[in-house]
């Protein structure tokens, strides 16, 4: 009889990413960037450390800027994240 292995739970808060990537003073600020760009999906640096859920809630709030619609397509300008990443603190 075989023993499956026992993986360890990972716990969620023992280290928490950086909220701004370090690259970001090299983005135009009038360059527009998709979701994934700043959620750090697809394996690109973060600009900000949370989930898409989270996201839109503070878009929802007000805390961050709402997005521009081309077609289906959401953009962020730059320059607009980068200044609500100053106002959050982060």
């Amino acid at each position: 009889m075989q023993t499956k292995p026992v993986h360890p739970v990972k716990n969620p808060h023992a280290r928490r990413p950086q909220r701004v990537a370090p690259a970001t003073e090299n983005i135009h600020p009038d360059s527009l960037i998709r979701l994934h760009q700043i959620l750090g999906l697809n394996g690109a640096p973060p600009l900000l450390a949370c989930g898409r859920t989270q996201f839109y809630a503070w878009v929802k709030e007000g805390r961050l800027p709402p997005p521009r619609k081309v077609g289906h397509a959401s953009f962020w300008r730059a320059g607009d994240i980068l200044e609500a990443l100053q106002r959050l603190g982060a």
